[in-house]
Formats: structure tokens, C-alpha cells, sequence
């Protein structure tokens, strides 16, 4: 690959959306590996809590923190326990996962942990069991693969053993012994997995639900959005402060806004069974940007394109028929579907077994996550941790009411880098730079935070927004130093250093971070070039 390509690939920044929060977690690779370290962490949760002791933090503040991060029925997520998980992820980290990863990764962790339980505590509950044979049986299959991942030509596992001076037999019970140390995590791990069978081989698809998959419908809508609605009259329902933090469900300005916006759909569809022009109703009307200019027109979808309420009502409807009012997690709809049909793959005849083989597959994943799903909304579930708490809530898209929670979290834990991060990023969000800037100052002032090449960068640009420009460049020069490091995740740095350089006209701070984007590029595009594969660049 070119240069030119691998630039392409590491100069994105990526983010997740939180509701209408967005969470800035830095370049691709690091998503894609704190990805993997938690997939691995979640399959090597053991059954009961393994020994732990305290993050040594040294004399200092005393953090005011919960024994008890969460709860599960009777079963609780001891701190102790989920700081030490915590840390095993991170170490798996290559390259560290820095402080704006670490307060999503840690709810997943705790979502992971909680969804363990709950399966565990199921598989028990239907009798599931996983025998002594089972398991030794797991173990050979284990370590046989292993060896062969680890040695694909004989050749080379025949001059292995003669330079180790031992046997195959030796040597397979030496990996065996390895993956013995891991029994209990293996046993869960089985567990879980009849658990997992048992649940999807209830999925039976036919020919004729395979072929349903294959149809489409050819629709206009109109959407209107309660945000929408809220915009247009800022008066009405803009909403206090402490209104916003302290009630659990939508505000009063919400629930007005959301009425609101259903009672000017259910008058749209009066228009529409009136005579009026669905088209033009939705050119004047329609909240979807991407489909009002055309009328409302969506095209051909299938049903797997859009959301359930969405399909369920369109699909329903033969052509030039109209629904009612569908309510979905956009808005409110009114669907006109103006044609059906059917397109079969050109070999479905020929290959049908395969397609309905890859339809099983599908809805057996499908049936798994819908249980899943089930399992956790039945629990009862309490988040004592307030920054954990405060991010499940905005999971949910209410952002304003995890302001508290994680002030609280900062507030009592003079070390919870984490909390202040998300404060800082709300607040920057929300306009309010005076603040974002106070809590990235207090980020980089411990340790952890002043080795974070990410803040130094944020802290910079808020600082470059307040016209402290002297002030800012110190700031940059930190982020250039801590991001020296060859590594994926700090491309991005450089580049956006390298940007603001040029903004200022910082001529010796272009050349700098120019160096150092085409150095490291070079020399991926070289080992791209000798391995005919990505290199992991070691910290």
C-alpha cells in the first residue's frame, strides 16, 4: 500500500455518539484493539471473583468511592475486583489506553461483566452442565490447535522439538498444562456456549422466510422529530437546569415537544386522507433532510434496512395505501408505499441450501442477542459507581442529567481522570469552553493526564479558542513530545498539530510535525512492503 493510502487510513479521528453526545476516542487502531482486549477480557471473566487488592495510589487525597461499583440481584461487582479487571484490560492495550477511552471502556467492562453473570446464572438455572471429559476433551482440542497455529508446516515443529530435545508427546502436554491453568475460565466459557445452543438451535428458517428477506417496498414518508419541534419554539420548551438534572425521565419540555410533534403528524395524515399531496406535504414538512427535497421518497428497501417500526408498518401496507402514525427512535412517520416486489438472487435455485443455511446463521445471532437483551432488562440492575452511572444514562441520550453524576465522581475521587474528561468534552459541547479548560487543567496536573498527548492537544485548542495563545503552544509542544512514539494512535495527533501550525504560521512547528508524519509513514509503507502485512508498532 502507498503512503498515500496508509495516510488515508490513521489521519481519521474516531468518536462514538452518545445520544447527542459525541465522545472523542482517538484514531482507528485504538478502537479497533481496545475492541479486542475487551472481547478477551469478557471471555476470561471467571466464576467468582479472583484475588485482588487495591490500586496502590500512594499518600495523597483519599478517594470517597463505593465498596460496591454495581449490583446484580444478590451478586455484586466488588470495586476491588472490577479496578483489577480494569487494569488487566488496559495492559492489553498496545500502546495504553489513554484517558478518553478509559470511561467507555469501563461501562463496557461493567456491561460485560453484568451480562456474564446473567448467562452464567441462566445456564445453571436450565440445568446446564459441563462435564470433567467435556472439558479435558476442550483442553487436547485446544492445545492440538494450538500447535498447529503455531507451527502450519511439520517441517518446522520437527526441528523445533530436536532443538528442544524432547518428544511431541512432551511437548503437547507442556501446552496442555498451560491451558489447565485457565480450567475454570474454560468451564464457564462451555458453559455458556450450551447455553448460547441451546437458544439458537430453536431457530428453524424455510425456504419461503428466506425469499421474504428478499423483498422490497418501495416507499415515501414524512418525518417529524420532537427536536424539531423543540427548535421552532425555543420558548416553550427550553427546559431549567434543575429541571433537567433532577428528573429520571423526559422533562415536561420533552413531553410537550414530542406531543407536540405527534399531533402535527396525526394532522399531516388528516391532510393526506383529505386528498392533499403526500409529496408535497412532505417537501413542506418533513424533518428528514435526506428525503424531503425528493417528496419523501426512500426508494426500494428491504426490511432489514430500516427500524422495525419502520418495516413492520411498511410491509404491511399494499401499494398506494398510507399508514398511520409510526412512531420510531427518529420521530414520527406516515408512510405512502407506491410499489412491491421480489428479486432473488440469479442462484438462489441452484445454491438454496447455502442461502437458507446463511438466513439460519443470521437469525440464530438474531435469537441470541434478543435474549440477551430479554435477560437484561428483567434484572434488577443498580449502578452505584456515579460516573458509571452517568454513562449508562447518556446512553441513553440524556446527557444533562449525567452532569451531576459526574461532578460527583470528580468531586469525590481527586484521581478520576475519566469523570472530568467527560465533563470537560459536555461542557465544551455545550459552549461552555471556561469550564471544558478547567477540567482539562486539572487532568494535566497529575500524573497520568500530563503523559496524555490527546489532552495536551484539547487543553491547546480550547486555550487557542480563549486567544491564549502562549498558553496554547505550550501546550501543543507537550502534545507533540508525549505523542514521539511511533505508533498508530498518535498519527492523528501529528496531523492536527501539523494543521494548527500552518493556521498560526508556525513554519519551524509545520516542519517538525511534518517530519515526524513522513518518518513514520515511511517506514510502515516499508514493512508493509518486506511482510506483505500491517506491523503492530510496539510502545
Amino acid at each position: 500500500m502507498s503512503i498515500v493510502g496508509l495516510r488515508k487510513i490513521f489521519s481519521t479521528s474516531v468518536g462514538i455518539r452518545i445520544g447527542k453526545f459525541k465522545l472523542r476516542l482517538g484514531s482507528l487502531m485504538v478502537i479497533i484493539l481496545m475492541g479486542l482486549a475487551l472481547l478477551f477480557i469478557f471471555a476470561l471473566i471467571p466464576g467468582g471473583p479472583p484475588p485482588s487488592t487495591p490500586r496502590p495510589r500512594g499518600e495523597g487525597p483519599v478517594r470517597q468511592v463505593t465498596a460496591v461499583v454495581a449490583q446484580v440481584g444478590r451478586y455484586k461487582v466488588e470495586r476491588q475486583d472490577f479496578e483489577l479487571r480494569f487494569e488487566r484490560l488496559a495492559k492489553q492495550q498496545l500502546g495504553g489506553m489513554g484517558i478518553p477511552q478509559q470511561s467507555f471502556a469501563r461501562y463496557q467492562l461493567l456491561e460485560s461483566i453484568i451480562e456474564h453473570h446473567l448467562l452464567r446464572q441462566t445456564a445453571r438455572a436450565e440445568g446446564i452442565t459441563v462435564s470433567r471429559a467435556q472439558i479435558e476433551q476442550r483442553i487436547a482440542e485446544l492445545a492440538d490447535s494450538s500447535i498447529d497455529s503455531q507451527f502450519p508446516d511439520q517441517k518446522m515443529l520437527r526441528t523445533y522439538l530436536e532443538r528442544k530435545g524432547i518428544s511431541y508427546q512432551e511437548y503437547h502436554d507442556q501446552v496442555r498444562k498451560a491451558l489447565e491453568a485457565n480450567r475454570d475460565q474454560l468451564k464457564e466459557s462451555m458453559l455458556l456456549e450450551k447455553l448460547e445452543i441451546k437458544i439458537t438451535s430453536q431457530v428453524q428458517v424455510t425456504e419461503e422466510a428466506v425469499k421474504d428477506t428478499y423483498r422490497q417496498v418501495k416507499a415515501r414518508h414524512i418525518l417529524i422529530t420532537p427536536e424539531q419541534i423543540a427548535q421552532q419554539t425555543p420558548s416553550e420548551n427550553e427546559s431549567t437546569q434543575s429541571e433537567q438534572q433532577e428528573s429520571p425521565g423526559p422533562t415536561a419540555s420533552e413531553q410537550t415537544a414530542k406531543q407536540q410533534a405527534r399531533q402535527k403528524a396525526n394532522g399531516l395524515l388528516n391532510n393526506i386522507r383529505q386528498g392533499a399531496d403526500f409529496a408535497e406535504l412532505a417537501r413542506e414538512h418533513s424533518d428528514d433532510p435526506g428525503s424531503a427535497e425528493k417528496g419523501g421518497d426512500v426508494g426500494w428497501f428491504g426490511r432489514r434496512r430500516m427500524t422495525k417500526e419502520f418495516s413492520d408498518a411498511a410491509f404491511a401496507l399494499q401499494p398506494g395505501e398510507v399508514s398511520g402514525v409510526v412512531e420510531t427512535p427518529f420521530g414520527f412517520h406516515i408512510i405512502k408505499v407506491e410499489g412491491k416486489r421480489i428479486e432473488l438472487p440469479e442462484d438462489f435455485e441452484e445454491n438454496k441450501q447455502r442461502y437458507i443455511s446463511q438466513q439460519q446463521s443470521y437469525r440464530a445471532d438474531e435469537a441470541w442477542n434478543e435474549y440477551r437483551r430479554n435477560l437484561r432488562e428483567q434484572a434488577n440492575i443498580n449502578i452505584h459507581d456515579p460516573e458509571l452511572q452517568a454513562m449508562a444514562i447518556m446512553m441513553e441520550g440524556q446527557q444533562q442529567k449525567a452532569l451531576p453524576l459526574l461532578v460527583e465522581a470528580a468531586e469525590n475521587d481527586p484521581y478520576n481522570m475519566t469523570a472530568r474528561y467527560t465533563l470537560a468534552s459536555i461542557y465544551r459541547q455545550q459552549g461552555d469552553v471556561t469550564q471544558a479548560i478547567e477540567y482539562l487543567r486539572q487532568i494535566v496536573q497529575q500524573q497520568e493526564g500530563a503523559s496524555s498527548a490527546q489532552i495536551h492537544l484539547e487543553l491547546g485548542t480550547l486555550l487557542r479558542e480563549q486567544d491564549k495563545p502562549e498558553e496554547a503552544l505550550r501546550q501543543f509542544t507537550s502534545a507533540s513530545d508525549w505523542a514521539a512514539a511511533p505508533q498508530y494512535q498518535n498519527y492523528a495527533i501529528h496531523s492536527e498539530l501539523k494543521r494548527i501550525y500552518e493556521e498560526i504560521k508556525d513554519t519551524k512547528g509545520v516542519q517538525q510535525e511534518q517530519q515526524w508524519l513522513d518518518e513514520f509513514l515511511q517506514a510502515q509503507a516499508e514493512s508493509v512492503g518486506t511482510s506483505g502485512s500491517y506491523p503492530m508498532t510496539a510502545p
